[in-house]
């Protein structure tokens, strides 16, 4: 049975999000994580057994948070190309108004740790599994040809623009990767009669 806390979760993981977001996991010390959470370290480590724990917790909460609304336009879209493009509007919009500012979280700590943190490439292998299983079920909607090669495509993409959030990019830029992007996608098959 799980320990009662005496804290909303999901507040003081919001608030731990964006210490390690902006700093990584190696940059942030806990006391700052801490501040940012408004408890004290004894606390954390009772609720979340010790930093990496938090850490762990923090990606899962911004996976849910923060990417999981563009997902589901994506998975929910009848129309598969109209969700792809609702999917990186998303994107753009987050990376426009701040939300993204420091690139994605996911994609960030996955560069700064899959090959020391198994626990955290896991976690960032199966979402970029969905994503890419979500790209290829919008690409089958539409009947697109090599829908598992474009897929695959769209997951770059979508990674490449996480990561050139952090430069600050205008909405005419992103909008001129995603449009550049998506009319490279090899035309639906011509229905047969």
């Amino acid at each position: 049975m799980g320990r009662h806390r005496e804290f909303d979760e999901k507040k003081v993981l919001d608030g731990a999000i964006e210490v390690f977001w902006r700093r990584g996991y190696s940059g942030a010390s806990i006391q700052d994580v801490c501040d940012a959470m408004g408890l004290n370290p004894g606390s954390v480590y009772a609720a979340f057994g010790s930093k990496h724990g938090l850490f762990l917790a923090v990606i899962r909460r911004y996976l849910d948070s923060m990417n999981r609304p563009g997902l589901e336009l994506l998975e929910t879209n009848p129309c598969g190309l109209d969700g792809i493009r609702a999917y990186f509007d998303f994107i753009a919009n987050g990376i426009v108004n701040g939300n993204r500012r420091w690139g994605c979280l996911g994609t960030n700590a996955f560069v700064e740790l899959k090959e020391v943190d198994d626990d955290v490439a896991q976690l960032m292998l199966d979402h970029l599994t969905r994503l890419e299983i979500a790209f290829r079920e919008a690409l089958q909607r539409d009947s697109f040809e090599h829908p598992e090669s474009q897929a695959k495509y769209l997951l770059c993409i979508a990674q490449g623009l996480n990561v050139f959030a952090k430069t600050s990019p205008n909405r005419e830029t992103l909008q001129t990767i995603i449009d550049a992007s998506i009319s490279s996608l090899v035309s639906p098959r011509l229905a047969t009669n």
